[in-house]
């Protein structure tokens, strides 16, 4: 009964490893801020050459640098996100095969 269990116990823990490991593969193949940004980096230029000319302008110019800085800091806690998820979904399958190593003996 209790290497039932033991065995249970393995298997689910490897299976939630294996998750972790997808999502956190997921999180950091995922390029949808990047796109953003690229759009984002576009229109602040279009904006700059135009706030040379408008005075006005300038406060939104700085209100684009600024959402600029936000999604970089925002790719960069996905990706560590996202690493940080596989480091953890490989160290529980490990835990996981190093239970199924015990039960054998």
């Amino acid at each position: 009964m209790t290497t039932t269990i033991q065995i249970g116990m393995a298997i689910i823990l490897f299976i939630t490893g294996i998750g972790m490991l997808i999502c956190g593969l997921v999180i950091i193949m995922t390029r949808e801020y990047q796109e953003a940004m690229r759009s984002l980096a576009g229109q602040s230029s279009r904006l700059s050459s135009k706030a040379l000319a408008d005075i006005g302008v300038q406060a939104a110019l700085d209100g684009a640098a600024h959402l600029l800085e936000a999604i970089t800091r925002l790719v960069q806690t996905a990706i560590g996100t996202g690493a940080f998820l596989c480091l953890l979904g490989t160290i529980i399958c490990g835990l996981a095969f190093w239970m199924m190593m015990m039960i054998g003996t």
